[in-house]
């Protein structure tokens, strides 16, 4: 099976005008106004955000939004986007490199990378750099919480929501060898591929990653880093989710454990409901809650 992944592994690897002069007596603005709907924070071609903004005469809470789709490909936040913009927020859809093209850590480095970009240009897009949150859909809120947790939130984040988060990569890999279901199966592969090897407490070799095998996936784990100071977190599920609420009790439970106050970290569960990561804000109340939830930690 190893002998396999590594084949797999491998040939992934292998694919892998003119402007008119102002007049004399024209002053520049002190900070100039960007219009580009998209921007790099990195050299990679995935490590972009989509802005959407309002201009405003002050600055406004500025949330960045996390795709989903397995570490595997970027979902779009779209509709999403533009809603949290029309609630009073400057939003930034940050893309990252693919499970295919950089083995974790490197979906961690890019949300440093991104919200560093934003603090950095936050007066081009009338944003607050003292007050930025994380809203992440399932592999994207995998990365939100790791945020959240990673070095008591030496982010300095606000919050993060985290939208049906593969919180536990180590459980979405054991459910996928007992689940018929493709998407449990996908998240099972997928979170292998990022990791670059199968999950075995004897294997910490370092091929094709930064850290030993068992290192990384321990790494994975948002619950492994939870304590004391980790930024505040809204963890939300449907109780028929394919990625189950248990990735985000069994967190809450450690942060609680380690000293996060218990109005700091909170699961969510939407009962009699399917819905997965972005389709958990079209449920009744959602929106209104996370928008609500996401207000109450700014200043």
């Amino acid at each position: 099976m190893r002998r396999t992944l590594l084949i797999l592994v491998a040939a992934v690897l292998a694919i892998a005008g003119t402007t008119a002069a102002a007049p004399a007596a024209t002053r520049a603005p002190a900070v100039v106004k960007a219009e580009a709907a998209t921007q790099q924070y990195g050299t990679h071609p995935h490590q972009t955000v989509d802005i959407t903004w309002n201009p405003s005469p002050a600055p406004r809470p500025a949330v960045i939004l996390i795709t989903g789709g397995y570490w595997y490909t970027h979902a779009s936040w779209a509709t999403w986007a533009q809603q949290f913009a029309d609630q009073g927020f400057q939003v930034f859809t940050m893309d990252y490199r693919l499970n295919f093209e950089a083995a974790w850590p490197a979906q961690r480095d890019d949300v440093a990378s991104a919200v560093k970009w934003v603090r950095d240009n936050a007066g081009r897009y009338d944003a607050d750099p003292d007050n930025v949150l994380l809203v992440g859909s399932s592999a994207g809120g995998q990365m939100a919480t790791d945020a959240a947790t990673r070095g008591a939130n030496a982010l300095g984040l606000k919050g993060i929501v985290a939208l049906s988060p593969v919180a536990s990569p180590y459980r979405a890999w054991q459910d996928g060898n007992t689940s018929t279901v493709d998407k449990i199966r996908k998240l099972r592969d997928n979170a292998t591929l990022l990791a670059r090897c199968y999950p075995d407490p004897a294997d910490n070799s370092t091929s094709y990653r930064e850290t030993g095998c068992w290192d990384t996936w321990r790494d994975m784990e948002s619950k492994n880093a939870a304590g004391k100071g980790d930024a505040p977190m809204l963890l939300v599920h449907s109780d028929g989710d394919f990625v189950p609420p248990v990735h985000s009790t069994e967190l809450e439970a450690a942060a609680k454990a380690g000293g996060v106050p218990a109005s700091d970290v909170a699961t969510r569960i939407v009962t009699g409901s399917t819905a997965h990561g972005q389709n958990l804000l079209g449920t009744p109340g959602m929106f209104a809650t996370v928008v609500s939830w996401l207000k109450a930690r700014t200043t």
